[in-house]
């Protein structure tokens, strides 16, 4: 999805007169498609605090389940 979109920005299919031409059904697609981003970035971001949390407790009972 991101590599999708890096592509159409660099091509320059996003500027200000192509907000105009979006359909609804375009701008559902573009909404849900966000909405994953978003939840994949909120994935990642409480799998790094909890691995965080886990170095800096140290407890290699807990370490050892990652591995």
């Amino acid at each position: 999805m991101l590599h999708r979109w890096t592509k159409e920005y660099e091509a320059g299919k996003f500027g200000e007169e192509s907000l105009d031409s979006v359909t609804a059904l375009e701008s559902k697609a573009l909404a849900q498609e966000n909405n994953q981003l978003k939840h994949l970035l909120g994935e990642q971001a409480l799998e790094i605090a909890i691995l965080r949390d886990l170095i800096k407790k140290k407890n290699p009972h807990l370490l050892t389940k990652w591995k």
